[in-house]
C-alpha cells in the first residue's frame, strides 16, 4: 500500500471516530470537495487611538464557516502632523504600530504576541532577501531593499592601478539600501550635485490628514506574527464567540522635537536633513478605522456534519505555537574607570511546558540618566543604542558578549558561546537560516574592516561615519541584527507534533550572559548603560474544542 492511499484511509478512520476532519488540518488534502469561499471585509465593533496614549480595537468574527486564518489580513493607514516627513521602520514596516496582539474565543484567550514589532524582526530574518524585499515590502510598507555601490574611482580621489583597502579606504563596492542611500556609483544615474542623497521613495511617506488616502496601505497577514494563524483552520461554525483585539504603540506628541524622540511606530525621511532633530509634527493617527480582510470556507452538509460530529466528541484538538515573552536586564557597570565583566542570570521559568525555540533580542537603555548620555554613541559608525531608523525594532551587537543555558539543570554548552560565527549557527538552526546582510550580525567587535561591506563612503572611497555626503547604510543597519537563538525541537520538519520539543521539568531554564562594559571617562566611548533582553520562547500548545466551548493545554 502507498504512503498516498495509506494516509486517506488514515483520514477517514480519524473522522469516522469524531477526530479532527482532514479538512481542518494543514497540508495537502487528499481528496475533491466542494467549497465555496466568502472574501469580507471586517470592521471592528471598537477603535480608538490616540499619538499619545495608543490604543486599541477589537474585533469579533461571526460564527459562520471555517475561517481561513493564514490568508487573514489586518490592514490600515497612519497618518502622521506634517506631511511626507515620516516613514515606517525600515524592517517592519507597519507592523512596528502593533505591541500586543491577542485572540480570544468565549472569554478563554487561545494566543496572544506581545513586543509583536520585535518578534516579527526576529522572524522575518529567516526568509529571504528576495521574499523580503519583493513581498514583505509591498504588504507593510517597510525597506528591505538592497543595491550594490560600485564606487567610480574606488581607490581614492586620484587614479590608482589598484585598489587600496583598509580602515581608511575602502575599495570597489558595498552594499546600500535604497531607501538610506542614492548614490552616484557607477552606472547609475546623479540624482543630485551631492554625490549621495538619503530620501525615501515617495510612496513609503505616510501623509498628513489632509492627505488621507494617498499614503501607503498597510496589510499585515496575521500568520506572519500570530504563530497560531500560520497553519490551522478554525471551525468558526462550531466555536463560541472568537475575538481579535490589537493594540497599539503610542507616538510622541505633535510638539515632541525629533532629537527628544527615543521610540516611535514611525521614523523620519532623511535623518541627515539639517532641520531633522528640531523638526516637529511627528505625532501619529490611522486614516480611519483598521479592518480585516477575512476568507470564509463554505463546505456540504457533509462536511459540515464531520466537523460537528468532531466538536461533539471532545476530540477536536488543534496543536500550535504559542509564544511567550519574558524581559530581562543586563545591569549598568558603576565601576570605576576601565573595562568589566558583567554578568546577569535569567530565570525564564516555562516549567512543565514544552518549548521548541528560544530568542534572545538585546537593546542599550537609553532612558536612564546613563543610558541617555549614551544613546548617540557609535561603535565603528554603527548606531546600536539610539538608531533614528530602526529604534528597538533591533538586536544589537555587544562588545565581547558570551553566553550559556541551562536547561532541565543541565549546561547546554560545555562552555559559554562568545564566537559570532558559532551563535549564527545555534540560531540559523531554528528555522532554514539566519538571513542578514554581512556586518549587521558578527562585526567582531566592530571591527571597521568588518563593517566596511555596508555603506559608509562618498564617492572617493573613503570611510565617513558622519559626513552628509557619503553613504548611511552601515550607521544605521550595522551590527543591529545580533540575536541569539536556541532551538529545542528535535526535528524541525514534524513542527508542532507532540513530543517534538523538549518538555522542561520543575526546574526553570536558565540564562546566562555576561558582556563587557567600559567606563572610559570619554564621552561618546564609554559602554556603562544596562541592556535590555527580550525573550521570546515559542513553547507547543493545545487547542481542545468540544460542545461545551475551547480550552487551551501544555499537554
Amino acid at each position: 500500500m502507498d504512503s498516498q492511499s495509506s494516509s486517506a484511509e488514515n483520514a477517514v478512520y480519524l473522522e469516522e471516530n469524531g477526530m479532527m476532519p482532514d479538512l481542518l488540518m494543514p497540508g495537502r488534502k487528499e481528496r475533491a470537495v466542494n467549497v465555496q469561499v466568502e472574501t469580507n471585509i471586517l470592521e471592528p465593533v471598537s477603535h480608538q487611538y490616540s499619538s499619545t496614549n495608543g490604543g486599541v480595537t477589537r474585533f469579533v468574527l461571526p460564527a459562520k464557516g471555517v475561517l481561513d486564518a493564514p490568508s487573514t489580513a489586518l490592514c490600515f493607514e497612519v497618518v502622521t502632523g506634517t506631511d511626507s516627513q515620516d516613514a515606517f521602520h525600515l524592517t517592519v514596516g507597519g507592523v512596528a504600530m502593533i505591541n500586543r496582539i491577542t485572540v480570544r474565543c468565549g472569554g478563554q484567550i487561545l494566543s496572544r504576541v506581545d513586543e509583536a514589532a520585535l518578534y516579527n524582526v526576529v522572524k522575518n530574518q529567516f526568509k529571504s532577501q528576495q521574499f523580503r524585499e519583493n513581498v514583505l515590502d509591498v504588504r507593510h510598507s517597510s525597506s528591505n531593499g538592497l543595491f550594490t555601490k560600485i564606487l567610480k574611482n574606488p581607490a581614492g580621489s586620484a587614479a590608482q592601478a589598484g585598489f587600496t583597502l583598509g580602515e581608511g579606504l575602502v575599495g570597489y563596492h558595498q552594499l546600500t539600501n535604497p531607501e538610506l542611500d542614492q548614490t552616484d556609483g557607477y552606472g547609475n544615474f546623479i540624482k543630485d550635485a551631492n554625490n549621495v542623497s538619503h530620501g525615501k521613495q515617495r510612496c513609503k511617506l505616510l501623509r498628513n490628514a489632509a492627505n488621507a488616502g494617498r499614503g501607503p496601505q498597510v496589510a499585515i497577514r496575521l500568520a506572519d506574527i500570530i504563530p497560531f494563524f500560520e497553519r490551522n483552520q478554525l471551525p468558526l461554525l462550531a466555536m463560541a464567540q472568537v475575538e481579535i483585539e490589537c493594540e497599539w504603540h503610542k507616538g510622541p506628541a505633535n510638539a515632541t522635537t525629533y532629537a527628544d524622540i527615543n521610540q516611535s511606530p514611525a521614523v523620519i525621511d532623511d535623518p541627515l536633513n539639517a532641520g531633522a532633530a528640531a523638526s516637529t509634527g511627528h505625532d501619529l493617527a490611522f486614516a480611519q478605522p483598521p479592518f480585516l480582510s477575512l476568507d470564509y470556507l463554505h463546505y456540504d452538509e457533509g462536511e459540515q456534519m464531520k466537523i460537528m460530529n468532531a466538536v461533539n466528541s471532545g476530540n477536536m484538538r488543534f496543536n500550535f505555537t504559542e509564544c511567550t515573552v519574558i524581559k530581562g536586564i543586563n545591569p549598568e557597570y558603576t565601576g570605576g574607570v576601565g573595562n568589566e565583566i558583567v554578568e546577569s542570570n535569567h530565570l525564564i521559568g516555562m516549567m512543565g511546558k514544552e518549548v521548541k525555540k528560544i530568542y534572545v533580542a538585546k537593546n542599550w537603555d537609553v532612558v536612564s540618566t546613563q543610558g541617555a548620555a549614551e544613546r548617540n554613541n557609535q561603535y565603528a559608525g554603527c548606531f546600536t543604542h539610539r538608531n533614528t531608523q530602526l529604534w528597538n525594532t533591533k538586536s544589537a551587537a555587544i562588545h565581547k558578549e558570551q553566553y550559556n543555558f541551562v536547561i532541565n539543570n543541565e549546561r547546554l554548552y560545555d562552555k559559554e558561546v562568545n564566537q559570532g560565527a558559532m551563535q549564527h549557527h545555534y540560531l540559523s538552526s531554528c528555522e532554514d537560516h539566519f538571513q542578514c546582510l554581512p556586518g549587521q550580525y558578527d562585526t567582531l567587535n566592530f571591527n571597521q574592516d568588518v563593517v566596511n561591506v555596508l555603506g559608509n563612503t562618498a564617492d572617493d572611497g573613503l570611510v565617513d561615519n558622519v559626513g552628509a555626503n557619503s553613504c548611511i547604510t552601515q550607521r544605521f543597519l550595522g551590527g543591529n541584527a545580533h540575536v541569539i537563538g536556541l532551538n529545542l525541537d528535535k526535528y524541525n520538519e514534524m513542527g508542532n507534533a507532540r513530543g517534538n520539543g523538549t518538555r522542561i521539568s520543575s526546574a526553570p531554564i536558565e540564562f546566562r550572559y555576561s558582556v563587557e562594559k567600559a567606563n572610559t571617562g570619554v564621552a561618546g566611548t564609554e559602554r556603562r548603560a544596562a541592556i535590555n533582553l527580550t525573550f521570546f520562547v515559542e513553547h507547543r500548545r493545545s487547542l481542545i474544542i468540544n460542545s461545551l466551548g475551547v480550552s487551551v493545554s501544555d499537554i
